[in-house]
């Protein structure tokens, strides 16, 4: 496995863990305590149950609490693992629904990568695209956020619907711009490139750099 295709496992790999976590969290709390699980991933989200899908005793998975569209504040909002809808008990997931979809967007199209680009390619799309594709997330989450602090002259709460659809757009984007990001910083051909500067510079035989590097000097040239 050469490096590119070690790196891209990893990050896939960690995606996958951290994914298969969050929907683990509230099947182990059906059976035993849970709580040091939540616990490990409070440092990542404000966990609070109105804004969180839970996973329910009929295996559905939906909104923890109605979208009512007004902000609750409350400290049990936070605390609250669990919440009955429709006679199912279920227990939420240790992360909102916003998160969920910034890191399942993450993971799917970190999956997908193969199939429109090269995974060694150092290339990185222009930082416009990236901008709009957070926009969304960015406009919702402040005007919730303001609304929360009470700086609106009217209440705004967004809905798990909305939050869970505009962190797959912005999380998916992030991971597209991600992975080539990480091949300029690891990949083996931004090895061989600083090779080959530092070698010509210093005046010694380009020789012993790699064929890669060889056949890009020669394109750029």
């Amino acid at each position: 496995m050469d490096r590119a295709h070690f790196i891209f496992g990893i990050y896939i790999l960690f995606f996958a863990v951290f994914f298969a976590l969050i929907f683990a969290t509230p099947l182990v709390a059906f059976a035993r305590d849970a709580s040091g699980l939540y616990q490990f991933f409070s440092a990542t989200c404000h966990q609070k149950i109105s804004r969180s899908l839970c996973i329910f005793e009929d295996g559905r998975v939906g909104d923890c609490t109605a979208q009512s569209g007004q902000f609750v504040d409350n400290e049990n909002d936070r605390a609250q693992t669990s919440a009955v809808v429709d006679g199912k008990l279920g227990y939420k997931m240790p992360v909102c629904a916003r998160d969920i979809g910034i890191y399942g967007g993450m993971l799917l199209v970190a999956m997908l990568y193969p199939l429109v680009r090269r995974i060694d390619d150092i290339d990185v799309p222009p930082v416009l695209y990236l901008i709009i594709a957070i926009a969304p997330l960015a406009i919702d989450g402040t005007i919730q956020l303001v609304s929360d602090l009470g700086w609106l002259p009217f209440v705004y709460e967004s809905t798990n619907l909305i939050r869970l659809a505009t962190g797959l757009l912005a999380g998916g984007a992030a991971s597209y711009y991600a992975i080539p990001l990480l091949m300029n910083m690891f990949g083996e051909e931004k090895t061989e490139r600083r090779a080959y500067t530092a070698r010509k510079d210093s005046g010694k035989s380009l020789a012993p750099v790699g064929t890669n590097m060889l056949k890009t000097h020669k394109k750029t040239v």
